[in-house]
């Protein structure tokens, strides 16, 4: 049995093009929010709000230096993405082009992170390299606070 047996795919289209265009507008504009709350509010060192990998967790200097190299990458590229988004996302709803081209451009934006997070990660290490990793202290506390919690929980 094939799909369009099964639904009419001329009602289908046009519900995905608005729900994913919605969708990728509200994604790309939190991205941009929160990046903007980023550079105008001090963030330390945190598990909930920043880039958060254990590279960037395991020093301040570490991680001031990869949130603002994400932070402008972000606001380098989302407002880009955001408007071919907007674009393709009027196209398809006008002319009613497949829904896919709207997820596409959903995805690219999204894609865009990769190379950034490898730089991160790679050239981070090695502009790193001779700084002594040590455990920072709050975090660890906080840390096993939440592995208490969380037996706690279970018993």
């Amino acid at each position: 049995m094939i799909l369009s047996d099964l639904f009419d795919l001329d009602i289908i289209n046009p519900i995905y093009i608005y729900c994913f265009g919605i969708a990728g507008i509200v994604i790309y504009l939190l991205i941009i929010v929160l990046a903007i709350v980023f550079i105008t509010k001090a963030v330390g060192l945190n598990y909930y709000f920043g880039y958060r990998t254990s590279f960037s967790l395991s020093s301040s200097k570490k991680w001031e230096w990869a949130n603002n190299i994400y932070v402008k990458c972000v606001l380098i590229g989302e407002p880009i993405f955001l408007i071919t988004h907007i674009v393709v996302f009027i196209l398809s709803a006008v002319f009613s082009y497949f829904f896919l081209w709207t997820i596409l451009t959903m995805a690219l934006g999204l894609i865009y992170f990769i190379p950034i997070v490898l730089y991160i990660e790679i050239y981070g290490r090695i502009k790193f390299k001779n700084d002594k990793e040590k455990p920072l202290e709050p975090l660890i506390e906080n840390e096993q606070s939440k592995k208490q919690d969380i037996d706690d929980f279970w018993k």
